[in-house]
């Protein structure tokens, strides 16, 4: 086990992705920004739900942003894997943002309406960034998770010349994730090019890749992962399947 600053006891959070928390030594490491890098299709959502679903059964709570999926679609594909989003909204405990719809859940809109929208991200990071900050505000316990998939819908859409100022917002995020001692994921699909790939691992604490062939006559897909701060035991290559509740690990 890694100790700093006379820590004897690294904090954990439960992964509820059945197998991890036995590699990990527990649970992800709080004060930890983690990536997962990974094809479409390879589970890096399911990982996302199911590390949501887990946190809220806890009593935490969680703020979930998402690029991909409009709020509506999004609650739809968390009840596929067993989440209803309902109670815990009406809870207080889960926050769901699209910042590219600029969709906030507990703000009264026509969400069908909202959701055709699509700012454009070069132009707004900086309402970008107030939305998130607003979905933040709402949670108010110590321990929170912090999801955001996937950082590639806003890369995508960002220019060369403003990229500057999204680095910027994710910077932010992961010192504030580790400042305020929460957990973050956040997801990358390979579309992304190289150098900007490897301006965000060295921002982040730990680094999970998907790696999937489905050339082969039975499905090959293995979690690689690269580096975990606070945890000597993970790091290293695992098989893992796709289920309907989900990812299942398994080392091999």
């Amino acid at each position: 086990m890694v100790r700093i600053s006379g820590i004897t006891e690294i904090t954990r959070v439960a992964s509820g992705i059945p197998g991890m928390d036995q590699i990990i030594d527990g649970g992800l490491p709080k004060q930890t920004n983690i990536l997962l890098l990974g094809p479409t299709g390879a589970g890096k959502s399911s990982m996302c739900i199911q590390f949501t679903k887990c946190g809220l059964e806890l009593g935490e709570q969680v703020l979930y942003i998402s690029t991909q999926l409009p709020l509506h679609d999004m609650r739809a594909k968390m009840r596929q894997h067993g989440l209803d989003t309902g109670k815990y909204e009406d809870e207080g405990n889960l926050v769901l943002v699209n910042p590219l719809t600029m969709e906030l859940s507990g703000v009264d809109i026509d969400e069908q309406m909202q959701a055709a929208r699509f700012v454009e991200v070069e132009q707004n990071i900086a309402t970008i960034a107030s939305l998130i900050n607003e979905g933040k505000r709402k949670l108010l316990k110590d321990q929170i998770r912090i999801v955001i998939d996937s950082l590639t819908g806003l890369l995508l859409y960002t220019s060369d010349e403003v990229l500057h100022e999204l680095y910027r917002l994710i910077e932010t995020i992961t010192r504030r994730v580790r400042l305020q001692k929460h957990v973050a994921l956040f997801t990358l699909a390979p579309a992304i090019d190289e150098r900007t790939i490897e301006r965000l691992k060295f921002m982040m604490d730990g680094v999970m890749e998907f790696n999937v062939d489905l050339d082969l006559d039975t499905p090959e897909r293995k979690l690689i992962i690269h580096n975990l701060l606070f945890t000597d035991k993970a790091i290293g290559r695992y098989n893992y399947i796709l289920t309907p509740d989900g990812i299942i690990l398994n080392r091999y």
